[in-house]
């Protein structure tokens, strides 16, 4: 059977191109979009009110079809506040990064800023409650998909669908895809270990065609080490619809990411891309930094379940321009900074626009198919 670029998917989305594009920055979401992909934003973290207002900002940028995307952990705590989830955190792990914050000459944790109505400081995942009230603003919104980059609910589902959102879930097993086809979710991504961020433990080229032959008809996205045309001509002849690509966007010019970690990844091997779990608990792949060893030692204690682990670190996983806050760089602080990213980032040799970055993949899959 011929391999084709223009997919069952792109019909069924609206869009041109079969290329998802998850990131954390509304510029790149727009400009994905608006050149004929599906940009998906990253809102976890986000208050309701915040995500009100991400969905604004995008309905203005583009008239395209664009996505939001949570992680909703079931395993969270039903119910808390901030004070609350802090109250949980053993002794041993506050003392362990208040020994951290003095070495690195940080000042005294600091309560979180309150006047940020976007933000809810709940950690990574928040709560049962918290998710819902997230998931019922991203229904307000109505983007074209809502996508559970970590976790999913039957709830959420229901939700999404009588709010005409179209659902996708991200898996890393055969048994986590054959439970959300179950839930009736529209789309599933099939995500590889090479992946960067929250990822599994097999690799794409296995887990891609497992998970398209347990769920048909459910549409099949392939993730996990994706970063050019040569890697969406692979994910199709996999029998996926599409690709879920990630890391590629890090270094795009619109991407707030501070040029210290874009250019990093530019220079970046594949060994660089390392699964932790200092970051918020569950297994993650990041760019390596000085803080992920620093748990890696002898007596670290074990990192905490999400979303506790992440509500107490002194070092942030990442850092943008557009944070006022520049104690990291007063400090010194680059080499204990990373940023969630995958395998692929060795493919990454130099900063461009979205636009371009999506465009190279899409003429590069389209001279391979033609030739």
């Amino acid at each position: 059977m011929a391999i084709r670029l223009h997919t069952e998917l792109c019909d069924t989305l609206g869009v041109e191109y079969p290329v998802f594009a998850f990131n954390h920055c509304r510029d790149v979401t727009a400009a994905v979009s608006n050149g004929g992909g599906i940009g998906v934003l990253g809102a976890t973290g986000y208050s309701p009110e915040g995500i009100l207002r991400l969905g604004q900002w995008l309905k203005k940028n583009t008239d395209r079809p664009f996505g939001l995307d949570l992680l909703l952990p079931q395993r969270a705590p039903g119910t808390g506040d901030r004070k609350d989830l802090l109250a949980r955190i053993p002794r041993e792990n506050l003392e362990f990064m208040d020994k951290l914050r003095r070495e690195l000459g940080l000042p005294p944790a600091r309560p979180f800023p309150t006047d940020r109505i976007d933000i809810m400081g709940l950690g990574v995942g928040g709560t049962l409650v918290s998710q819902m009230e997230q998931v019922e603003a991203i229904c307000e919104v109505k983007p074209a998909i809502f996508a559970g980059g970590l976790g999913m609910s039957p709830e959420a589902v229901e939700k999404c669908h009588s709010a005409g959102i179209k659902v996708v879930s991200l898996v890393g097993s055969l048994k986590h895809a054959r439970r959300v086809a179950e839930w009736g979710v529209d789309i599933i991504v099939a995500q590889g270990t090479e992946a960067g961020g929250h990822t599994g433990k097999i690799g794409t080229m296995v887990l891609v065609p497992l998970v398209v032959d347990a769920v048909k008809p459910i549409p099949v996205v392939a993730a996990g080490g994706i970063g050019d045309g040569r890697g969406l001509v692979a994910a199709l002849a996999l029998g996926a619809m599409g690709v879920w690509t990630g890391t590629i966007w890090l270094t795009a010019h619109e991407n707030p990411l501070e040029d210290f970690i874009k250019n990093r990844l530019v220079a970046a091997q594949a060994e660089d891309a390392v699964i932790t779990r200092a970051h918020t608990g569950k297994t993650a792949r990041s760019l390596n930094s000085k803080f992920i060893q620093y748990w890696n030692q002898p007596g670290a204690p074990d990192p905490l379940p999400a979303p506790y682990q992440s509500m107490y670190l002194p070092v942030p996983w990442d850092v943008s321009s557009e944070n006022p806050d520049r104690t990291w760089e007063k400090l010194g602080l680059q080499d204990w900074i990373g940023t969630p990213a995958g395998q692929v980032m060795a493919l990454i040799k130099e900063r461009k626009p979205a636009r371009q970055i999506l465009y190279d993949m899409v003429s590069q899959a389209i001279d391979i198919l033609e030739s």
